[in-house]
């Protein structure tokens, strides 16, 4: 029964939790009593708090998020529902019956069927078949991380398809609505970021806008993709709007959906959300509302202003020059970086089942050491007569192209106080140069920090303890309205080195401690492994490439089928009327757009709403019939 196995699964990873199984436990259960209660909510919660649940820096977790137990609890509180009270078909029931597209159901299977070969190759060259809570890119469980999408799309299409059919305008209003509050959400984090470590003007520091998507901490594109995604549904608000002070509600969050592409300075989020809204306003020439003065004088002033902010960052700053004029040398770079990934695919077999799953990185790094991981973050679970872990840091294994660190951080608050002193027990086999920081820092760029750096001599397996004075300038909390996160990070940083770690302390000079799980025993639990200045091998830049070279060619034939045929129905559609089809089809163009420069599977929570936003393209456009009519008779599409 999919709503048992569902409430089983959501529960066990729930009680699993790092910081608050219990809390977190009692709220996945009343989830799922509220969505059986309320079956149509989820389609709204869903994209409303995709950008929100995830809280990575502070669990530990990159395998599993908080978003996986709001999936599993849709699954089970509808799955449920439909087993409590199920309703008879009955053909007299609604003006019209949506019959099976069995082309998108077709190239669905196909697509699956060979995600999950994938799954299988990669899980059975990951390693030893390990387990524990915190794996990451390089073990087992990141197959499961990059399958989990497709397998929540699989069980939510049916819930989607019963949603659609039973009030299709409705759902769309339930979706872009969500849509809506959850770029809300993420515009709400970019603010706060840019004020908090920039300042709103500032566009010639070299930072980018990642917002919550915490799965940058190994760079990536995940802000450049939801951007893509959600952006057309700014413009679905506006054109929806029938009164001023509705419009007025969302023509701000066009201006700040505009602010922070610009501020990703991600030359793909600009051609891609460009591209799809000039897209838009094509499909929508013919659909003209009436002329009224104030909706003529609002859109033009809001155009106004979107390209006062085009011209503020291009003119008023120098990053996103520099980025341009980078341009070529850019290209030859991705272009080399995409050869060196389809040279993973070594026989016909690769070919047509890809590598595996999730293996891509693990794969990349290891065929090219010029290329490979700047270092790693390794968990060591306890052994039987120990009461908790450590955690192994290495360094590069081979001389690399760029500069990079691969650190373990925790958040910690931020005091203007020095010094700060630093502890730790270490040993090592082999000569490692150990560097310490505390910084101002939200993910990837560090306004101002302490540091330290201390080398130590191999002594085998002899624990030794290390006390070190960080120096630096004070750092700043930042203000009341956009306080500044304090992050610590320890790395090894010298070519080779390894190193192995525990209890772990932080002080100021009022001697109380900052740091938690100190020692490890609740694993990486408040620890986050994350990159810092390189990001070559955990991405191959390219949605395409990902597919064919993890899944094979054939998933990706069937992907890509599957696309041309979802633009076909979502053009008929807006043409015939749908009033939700010209904006999922300038949100997938723009998406699939992003897609030609940027990885989007490997970010589960971005490659979820894609898939969403494509079954809802699918059922909002599949062929329907009049109930009175024979079942040869022709169909149109809604």
């Amino acid at each position: 029964m999919p709503a048992a196995a569902a409430f089983t699964i959501g529960a066990a990873l729930a009680s699993q939790h790092p910081l608050a199984p219990v809390t977190v436990t009692a709220a996945f259960v009343l989830w799922c009593a509220l969505v059986a209660w309320r079956s149509s909510f989820w389609l709204f919660v869903v994209p409303a708090v995709l950008p929100l649940l995830s809280f990575a820096p502070w669990t530990g977790w990159v395998v599993f998020e908080e978003f996986d137990l709001l999936l599993w609890g849709v699954v089970a509180g509808c799955y449920g529902r439909m087993a409590l009270t199920p309703t008879p078909r009955n053909p007299d029931i609604g003006s019209r019956a949506a019959r099976i597209d069995w082309v998108v159901a077709g190239l669905a299977i196909v697509f699956g069927i060979f995600t999950v070969v994938a799954l299988v190759h990669g899980l059975s060259v990951a390693g030893d078949g390990s387990f524990h809570w915190f794996q990451s890119y390089t073990d087992p469980l990141n197959s499961w991380r990059v399958f989990k999408p497709v397998l929540y799309a699989a069980l939510i299409w049916p819930l989607l398809r019963m949603q659609i059919e039973q009030d299709a305008d409705a759902a769309a209003r339930r979706l872009g609505a969500g849509m809506l509050v959850g770029l809300t959400v993420v515009m709400l984090a970019v603010v706060w970021e840019r004020l908090a470590y920039t300042g709103l003007w500032d566009f010639s520091t070299r930072y980018r806008t990642t917002a919550l998507f915490w799965e940058m901490h190994v760079g990536g594109a995940a802000i450049d993709v939801y951007l893509a995604l959600a952006t057309p549904f700014v413009a679905w608000g506006l054109w929806t709007a029938r009164t001023p002070l509705r419009w007025a509600a969302v023509a701000p969050l066009a201006l700040l959906t505009g602010y922070a592409c610009m501020t990703t300075f991600s030359r793909g989020v600009y051609g891609a959300v460009g591209g799809s809204l000039v897209l838009l306003a094509l499909l929508l020439r013919r659909k003209r509302l009436p002329h009224i003065r104030w909706r003529v004088v609002a859109g033009w002033g809001l155009a106004l202003a979107l390209a006062l902010e085009v011209v503020a960052v291009l003119g008023l700053g120098s990053f996103m020059r520099e980025r341009m004029a980078a341009s070529e040398r850019d290209l030859g770079g991705r272009l080399e970086h995409w050869q060196a990934g389809l040279g993973l695919l070594r026989d016909p077999t690769d070919w047509a089942f890809g590598i595996g799953l999730g293996r891509l990185p693990a794969a990349y790094s290891q065929a090219t050491p010029e290329r490979s991981f700047p270092g790693d973050v390794r968990f060591v679970p306890p052994s039987p007569e120990q009461s908790s872990g450590s955690v192994v840091l290495s360094g590069s294994k081979a001389p690399l192209d760029q500069y990079g660190l691969m650190t373990l951080t925790q958040r910690v608050a931020l005091h203007p106080v020095r010094p700060h002193e630093v502890a730790f027990d270490i040993r090592s086999t082999v000569d490692a140069d150990v560097s310490v920081r505390l910084c101002e820092m939200h993910l990837l760029y560090p306004r101002r920090c302490q540091w330290g750096w201390v080398q130590v001599a191999a002594a085998g397996a002899t624990w030794r303890h290390v006390v070190m004075r960080l120096r630096g300038p004070r750092l700043d909390p930042g203000l009341a309205w956009a306080p500044r996160m304090g992050v610590f990070s320890i790395a090894v940083v010298n070519e080779g080195g390894v190193a192995e770690l525990d209890n772990l302390s932080l002080v100021g000079p009022d001697r109380v401690e900052m740091l938690t799980h100190r020692d490890f025993a609740g694993g990486l639990a408040g620890w986050f492994p994350a990159a810092q200045g390189y990001y070559v091998p955990w991405h191959i830049d390219n949605l395409y490439l990902e597919l064919l070279i993890e899944r094979g060619v054939l998933a990706l034939l069937a992907f890509v089928l599957c696309m041309g045929w979802i633009l076909r129905r979502l053009f008929d559609a807006a043409g015939s009327g749908s009033p939700i089809a010209p904006f999922l089809m300038a949100s997938l163009c723009g998406c699939w757009c992003v897609g030609l420069v940027s990885s989007v599977m490997d970010v589960p929570r971005v490659a979820f709403l894609m898939l969403l936003l494509m079954l809802c393209a699918v059922e909002v456009t599949r062929p329907r019939r009049s109930i009175g009519s024979h079942p040869g008779g022709d169909a149109a599409p809604v």
